[in-house]
């Protein structure tokens, strides 16, 4: 599991505040072994920075991502093509839409869909019920 450098600020703390590594694990619920991991980082480089990964570079910034969320909550019924086009036009960056979908994943939103049809209004909600209590006790054979 990846810590960000709050959360190894923290390891740092309360490691140096004497407690032992497998407490401190239990007390930010995380394993044992991301507070080893952490605190070796930061007796090696003495601060709280990530080192550089292998692998591909994302395509979006984190100021990007943050862009893509507010727009998606500032318009829930917007499509990813839309919310593409916007991070085109406004910040340069060129992302896909199954990209955008994946940042909006991460941040918890899923995709609404807005309501069809009219609503009901209180004589429907009458009907429906009065139907309801009429056919409570009926059987699969009626």
């Amino acid at each position: 599991m990846e810590t960000t450098s709050t959360e190894a600020a923290q390891i740092v703390d309360l490691l140096q505040e004497g407690l032992s590594q497998r407490v401190v694990a239990r007390r930010l619920h995380i394993s044992q072994s991301c507070v080893s991991k952490a605190y070796k980082c930061f007796q090696e480089t003495s601060g709280f920075i990530p080192r550089p990964r292998s692998g591909r570079r994302r395509c979006t910034l984190e100021r990007d991502d943050r862009f893509i969320v507010s727009t998606s909550l500032r318009n829930r019924h917007l499509h990813g093509v839309d919310v593409q086009q916007e991070l085109r036009d406004i910040r340069g960056v060129a992302a896909s839409e199954r990209t955008l979908c994946r940042r909006l994943k991460l941040a918890n939103l899923t995709p609404k869909r807005p309501p069809t049809g009219s609503k009901l209004t209180v004589a429907h909600r009458q009907t429906l019920l009065q139907f309801a209590r009429t056919h409570l006790d009926w059987e699969v054979e009626q």
